[in-house]
């Protein structure tokens, strides 16, 4: 609850110069971190709801990542670095290293991308659960250059949604709505796969001894016999510490 005496202003009377200025002197007077410019930065932080001093709830530790004209065209089945245009890595590189140094900080990360393109789709007559998708996975490197994958943190994407377990809908005739394994269902898939979706994914990550060197978005394919490649484009990516 706000303890700022304000001075308003009834209906109908024109407020004057010194009613204003008292009610800003009063907020400027009960918020120190509050200048006249008001271009004090992080002055909204866990101080101005907690009589003790604490740190801010975020600090300077923020970057980001965003390129929207270069693609990568993904063909392995095992993650590797969303490389666009073969030379921009979808990655955020720290120097110094960024390190935890206050205690109960996390390590917050957001990448997302576009599936661009779809490359040669070929389904078998029936699919397992998997085979149709691509997986987005964040990566951290370590101080001695080790690339370590963010524990839990692994999302998968299905390009036509033609699985052992779907129950899509599709008009295949008269007496017949739901077909699951039939040609028809399986060539509707193979001329409409996800083009054009934007995937996301999104990570924690507690301390690391020595700090990290940096971060980065890596990709693979479930299974390149089914769905031979993905274009992507258009990646952002975003870090900040989180603290108490």
């Amino acid at each position: 609850m706000s303890t700022i005496a304000t001075t308003p202003v009834l209906n109908g009377v024109v407020a004057t110069a010194a009613a204003a200025n008292t009610t800003y002197t009063a907020i400027a007077t009960g918020t120190a971190a509050l200048d006249s410019t008001n271009t004090q930065t992080e002055w909204v932080s866990q101080e101005h709801v907690d009589t003790t001093a604490k740190d801010a709830v975020w600090n300077t530790d923020m970057a980001t990542f965003c390129n929207a004209t270069l693609t990568y065209t993904l063909t392995s089945e095992s993650f590797v670095t969303i490389n666009l245009g073969g030379t921009t890595p979808v990655r955020i590189s720290f120097s110094p290293n960024l390190v935890w140094d206050r205690a109960y900080e996390l390590l917050r990360v957001h990448a997302d991308i576009n599936l661009d393109a779809v490359g040669q789709v070929s389904l078998p007559a029936i699919m397992g659960s998997n085979q149709d998708c691509f997986y987005l996975q964040l990566y951290y490197q370590d101080n001695t250059n080790a690339w370590i994958p963010f524990s839990t943190c692994e999302w998968g994407y299905s390009i036509t949604n033609y699985t052992e377990f779907d129950v899509t809908d599709v008009d295949c005739g008269p007496g017949h709505t739901h077909e699951d394994f039939s040609t028809k269902l399986q060539n509707y898939a193979l001329t409409h796969p996800r083009h054009r979706f934007r995937c996301s994914i999104s990570g924690f990550l507690l301390p690391v001894a020595n700090g990290i060197k940096a971060i980065e978005l890596r990709a693979k394919l479930d299974d390149v016999a089914t769905v031979a490649s993905v274009r992507f484009k258009e990646a952002t990516m975003a870090c900040v510490m989180v603290r108490n």
